[in-house]
């Protein structure tokens, strides 16, 4: 029986023991033969590597879990690359946000400029990834969750057209689940339709399993009352950022109420609301570092002195169950259904053909099928058109270094309001990673 060897490339995130605590409950139907934790971080992949053995020899001894920071050692024989990677780290994430910010205009991890930035530092460590993959295992199934999606997709794609590289994110399935809950039906006895570009689409239709679209009920009550998706005070308790956001997925809705918007939309149709409630001196990137990496590597380096996790407080989700799941209807050839960005080539059938798109793919053993989605209204294509050109303007500076292509992308996002303001933050940003970025000329 052939058994299957899972790297995890970015290794040093506070989001790897979850993952590999879900690789390892389900080792039998992935087969799993080893996991590697692949990092160039070394002091932060020993945190979360010497967490992980420990974890491993706790509950699935039969499971070899290592750590290195050599690529090849970690490539070497792989089935199956996790790919999360975040050049710079939160500190420059941080950087990201805080910029944008003092001209007025959203600093944001995936939208915005803040965004663009990102996928300036990530775009060339992930093709350099991906081509080292081409070299040591070609045949290996890349499955990468790294941010910002969008542009990175339309970078490997292009870039490497035949590699088996699948490019997803946990934040349809997360408003899935979420919408789920509010319906209060099981997740599994719904299908949702969707379109779109990654963090920046529609839900079209929720069917229940008797064939029901309960979207246009749904959409009645969001007009017809006060409506919340999330248990405020629960959220409340942990991170309120969550419950704000998917408030604006209801305001959207009700501005908007053709197709339920994913919930990053929100700051495309409310960037001033949003930005005015920001605060520029702590933002999302600072909480991250303060709260979640904080809780994750303490916890860790607790574990690691104790020598056993039994009492851990680190657990499984939404993000380290998404990424598994689709490595295990490549594996076991389910044709299940996920959100995953793709090749258009008519998916969505008045949208480029060769742009990439999210949309819903039935996943097998032979890689992905596209759902097709037919045409689509001229409002959500139009703010689609303009989103896509921003990021392939966006990819292209990164591949060539213009800064002319830099600044056109800049221009055509949504949250830039004039050519001064998108130069000049352009130009802060591109100091402040002038060590991550491509020499912009």
């Amino acid at each position: 029986m052939k058994k299957n060897k899972f790297v995890v490339v970015g290794a040093g995130s506070s989001y790897t023991p979850a993952i590999v605590a879900v690789l390892l409950s389900r080792k039998d139907d992935l087969k799993l033969s080893e996991v590697v934790l692949y990092d160039i971080d070394a002091a932060r992949v020993a945190r979360t590597g010497q967490f992980c053995e420990l974890y491993a020899r706790e509950h699935a001894q039969d499971v070899p879990v290592s750590y290195t920071t050599d690529i090849e050692t970690a490539f070497r024989g792989a089935d199956f690359l996790f790919v999360q990677i975040r050049p710079g780290c939160n500190q420059q994430r941080e950087k990201d946000e805080k910029i944008p910010l003092s001209h007025g205009i959203l600093g944001q991890e995936t939208c915005g400029l803040g965004g663009f930035s990102f996928a300036l530092r990530c775009i060339p460590a992930i093709l350099d990834i991906v081509g080292k993959a081409q070299e040591i295992c070609p045949n290996a199934w890349i499955l990468n969750y790294s941010n910002p999606e969008a542009m990175i997709s339309e970078a490997i794609y292009r870039t490497y057209p035949n590699a088996k590289a699948l490019c997803i994110c946990d934040m349809p399935i997360s408003q899935e689940e979420t919408i789920a809950d509010f319906l209060g039906i099981p997740h599994k006895d719904l299908t949702f339709k969707y379109f779109g570009l990654n963090h920046f689409g529609w839900f079209t239709n929720i069917y229940d399993k008797d064939g029901n679209d309960l979207l246009p009920a749904l959409r009645e009550r969001v007009l017809s009352e006060t409506v919340s998706l999330v248990n405020a005070e629960a959220e409340e308790k942990h991170d309120n950022y969550w419950g704000e956001m998917y408030q604006h997925v209801i305001e959207g809705f009700q501005a908007y109420p053709e197709f339920l918007p994913l919930v990053y939309i929100s700051y495309y149709y409310f960037h001033n609301e949003i930005v005015s409630h920001m605060d520029p001196n702590y933002t999302r990137a600072n909480y991250v570092l303060d709260v979640r990496e904080k809780v994750v590597f303490d916890d860790c380096e607790r574990c690691i002195a104790a020598g056993t996790t039994k009492d851990s407080s680190l657990h499984t989700g939404v993000h380290g169950n998404y990424i598994v799941d689709i490595a295990n209807a490549i594996i076991n050839n389910t044709h299940e259904r996920f959100i995953i960005n793709t090749m258009n080539h008519g998916a969505i059938g008045n949208f480029n053909h060769d742009a990439v798109v999210e949309v819903p793919c039935y996943v097998s053993a032979g890689g992905i099928e596209p759902v097709s989605v037919g045409y689509i209204p001229q409002f959500h294509k139009s703010l689609m058109e303009a989103q896509k050109g921003y990021e392939k303007l966006a990819v292209e500076a990164a591949l060539t270094g213009s800064y002319q292509k830099a600044l056109q992308a800049v221009l055509l996002n949504r949250t830039v309001p004039s050519y001064a303001v998108g130069k000049a933050v352009l130009d802060e940003l591109m100091e402040a990673n002038k060590d991550y970025w491509p020499e912009l000329k």
